[in-house]
C-alpha cells in the first residue's frame, strides 16, 4: 500500500509540477542488469531517474541520515536506495564491492560518473568507477540524461521550482563489444568516452532549447 501511495504521489509530482517526459527507455536491455550512468546536477536526479526506470528496481546508495527523515526514508527504501554512512561513503573500495554485489544479484544500479553535483550547471570530469564496474561484471552501461534538474533545483536552492524535467536514455555500451585486444586502460577509456559523448551532445541540445 505504501509503495502504491508513494508511486501515485511521485507520479503526480513529476508529471504535473515538472511536466516530465521520458525517451529512449526502449533501449534499455530487459534481460540483464544494467548500469544507469546519469549526469548529476541536483538532488532530484536519483529519484527522477529511479521513477522513470520503474517498474524495474534501480539500486543506488544514499546518505544514511536521509533515511531518518519522515516519508523521505520510506520513499528511498521503496525506490531501491541503500543507506550508507559517511565513513563507508568515503571508501571507494567498500562502495565498489557493494555495487558489484547488487549487479551479481541481478539488480540494476544507478551511478553518477561525475562523482558529485555540478555547482554551476557545467559538466564535471568523469570518474573511472563506472567503467570498472562494467568491465568487472559484464553489465552494459546505459548513458542517461536527467534534463532540467539544475534549473529546477540547483545545489543553491532549498526547494524545487516548477521547471520542465525530462529523462533521455542513450544507447547501451556493452563491454563485450570492445575489441578484445584493447588493454584494460583502453577499455575503461572507451566506456568513459562514450558516456562523455552522450553527455556533451545532450548538454548542447539542452542549452540550445533552454538558453542560460
Amino acid at each position: 500500500m505504501l509503495y502504491k501511495i508513494t508511486a501515485v504521489i511521485v507520479s503526480i509530482y513529476f508529471t504535473l509540477y515538472h511536466r516530465l517526459s521520458v525517451s529512449g527507455k526502449e533501449k534499455i536491455p530487459s534481460n540483464m542488469p544494467v548500469i544507469v550512468a546519469s549526469n548529476h546536477a541536483s538532488y532530484l536526479d536519483p529519484p527522477l531517474v529511479g521513477y522513470t526506470f520503474c517498474p524495474r528496481i534501480l539500486k543506488f546508495v544514499a546518505w544514511e541520515k536521509l533515511f531518518k527523515v519522515p516519508l523521505v526514508g520510506a520513499y528511498l527504501n521503496k525506490m531501491g536506495a541503500v543507506p550508507v554512512s559517511p565513513e563507508n561513503k568515503n571508501s571507494s573500495a567498500s562502495l565498489l564491492r557493494m555495487i558489484i554485489g547488487f549487479i551479481e544479484e541481478g539488480y540494476s544500479v544507478y551511478i553518477c560518473p561525475e562523482g558529485h553535483r555540478t555547482e554551476d550547471g557545467t559538466l564535471q570530469p568523469l570518474e573511472g568507477g563506472v567503467s570498472l564496474l562494467s568491465l568487472k561484471t559484464g553489465a552494459p552501461v546505459v548513458p542517461t540524461w536527467a534534463g532540467g534538474t539544475y534549473r529546477a533545483m540547483s545545489p543553491h536552492m532549498k526547494f524545487p521550482r516548477p521547471r520542465k524535467l525530462y529523462v533521455v536514455y542513450g544507447d547501451p555500451i556493452f563491454p563485450s563489444e570492445i575489441p578484445s585486444e584493447s588493454t584494460e586502460k583502453e577499455k575503461r577509456k572507451y566506456i568513459l568516452d562514450k558516456i562523455e559523448e552522450f553527455y556533451v551532445e545532450m548538454d548542447r541540445k539542452d542549452r540550445e532549447k533552454y538558453p542560460r
